[in-house]
């Protein structure tokens, strides 16, 4: 990827992006459940780069996995990680090319504890496009 300076988003851009989804769902049960646990989730991409030298696909499976993992909201973890980090994505200028069968696959190994982040790091490199 670029090697421009990677944007971040922050816990209100969290909240609005799980209230989106939750909305276009037509859910009922959303917010926040844990606002730490989210905190730690939104800092994990931070941490990847600093720690782990991670780019930006690195960064971007760090925070779906602490997401997922996680369970921030009241309802709808797995749909809000996986906008979130699309939206984490698309603000640096990349997007997931993918059916959404394929997220829905990786997000149910995940929660499964089959993948970890290396495995949603993996699988992202062949789905990220720059645009």
């Amino acid at each position: 990827m670029a090697t421009k300076k990677i944007l971040y988003l922050d816990i209100t851009d969290a909240i609005w992006l799980h209230f989106d989804i939750m909305r276009m769902w037509d859910e009922r049960r959303f917010g926040v459940d844990q606002r730490s646990l989210l905190e730690s989730a939104l800092a994990r991409p931070k941490h990847a780069a600093v720690y782990e030298d991670a780019d930006l696909v690195g960064q971007a499976a760090s925070l779906c996995f602490g997401l997922i993992k996680n369970h921030p909201w009241v309802g709808g973890n797995k749909r809000t990680a996986t906008h979130i980090m699309e939206a984490f994505l698309n603000l640096n200028d990349c997007r997931i090319e993918c059916q959404q069968k394929e997220i829905i696959e990786m997000v149910l190994a995940v929660e499964s504890d089959k993948w970890k982040v290396e495995e949603i790091e993996n699988w992202l490199r062949s789905r990220v496009i720059a645009v």
